[in-house]
């Protein structure tokens, strides 16, 4: 393994590991299963919008407009499809003036089932797109359980025993978090740089401005059929849905395609154009608001990402 593969894959994967750690520390676990029978409505829905609906979209996108696409970014694109919840939800929807405990709460929600959904989905996705790449639930399950749900786990843990050492620590933790991530894209565009110009004559780059808008688009259906009228509540759900969950990403593209660039370059596109996409819609969303609006369950959940 390169020197450069070990600073990507050693970033991304302390991003992983800090960024759930993190959130553990903010969960309040109390308020956070009120959150859930609130909005168990919302909920069920959202789990059956991200894990049904949008991988079957994302699988049809790939095997009809999107069919020219080299089989590897495809993958990644399978990858993403089932790693539901955005880590920056909570940020995002409080820029929006938008109900960012509701966010962490549906971003809990999805972070965990993914770890389910991902395993039993990816394999069976891949397959549908005809990909050449293949892979076993195990080598998907592990690091998403090692990395991703333990972490959590012990986050919320140390909450619990040590409440007083948790504030200072989530601020420490969340800046090396995301500058573990900064270090991860800044790495991998440099040692991928000559892929990603080459991937940009196979339209993988028109393609992946699906992905944010598949995600809006089924997170409007989700909260105008559900009938959600306060607007802070509508913008948190949109944002927990639009853009994909980048840390599980991470880990697919370290462990099980670690060999295969290409699933790497499809994941770092989709995630950037992503973003960009989601943060345009959240800046428009926060002039639209009224003044004085958002609502902030808690102070302790408002940013965890």
């Amino acid at each position: 393994m390169s020197s450069q593969a070990v600073l990507i894959n050693g970033f991304g994967v302390l991003f992983v590991i800090l960024n759930a750690f993190g959130l553990g520390l903010r969960l309040p676990v109390g308020k956070l299963l009120g959150q859930v029978v609130t909005h168990r409505r919302v909920a069920l829905w959202l789990l059956l919008i991200n894990f049904v609906v949008i991988p079957i979209v994302f699988v049809g996108y790939l095997l009809t407009i999107a069919a020219s696409i080299p089989g590897e970014i495809k993958v990644g694109f399978c990858v993403a499809a089932l790693c539901a919840g955005m880590p920056f939800a909570p940020v995002l929807a409080k820029l929006a003036k938008a109900d960012d405990g509701l966010a962490t709460t549906l971003l809990v929600i999805l972070t965990c089932a993914t770890v389910i959904a991902l395993p039993l989905g990816l394999p069976l996705a891949i397959d549908a797109v005809d990909a050449n790449l293949k892979t076993s639930a195990w080598d998907i399950a592990w690091p998403l359980l090692l990395f991703l749900l333990l972490p959590l786990v012990l986050g919320s843990a140390f909450r619990v025993w040590w409440p007083d050492l948790t504030a200072p620590l989530a601020q420490w933790v969340t800046r090396v978090a995301i500058l573990s991530l900064l270090f991860n894209l800044n790495f991998t565009l440099v040692a991928y740089w000559s892929l990603f110009v080459q991937t940009w004559g196979t339209a993988s780059y028109i393609a992946a401005l699906a992905g944010p808008f598949i995600g809006l688009g089924c997170g409007y259906l989700l909260v105008t059929g559900l009938r959600v009228k306060e607007v802070g509540s509508r913008h948190a759900t949109e944002v927990t849905t639009a853009v994909r969950n980048v840390a599980p990403m991470l880990l697919m593209m370290i462990f099980p395609f670690g060999a295969d660039p290409l699933v790497t370059v499809s994941i770092t596109i989709l995630n950037t154009v992503g973003v960009t996409v989601i943060v345009l819609f959240v800046l428009m969303w926060r002039r639209g608001a009224p003044t004085g609006s958002g609502t902030t369950t808690d102070t302790s959940v408002q940013t965890a990402t």
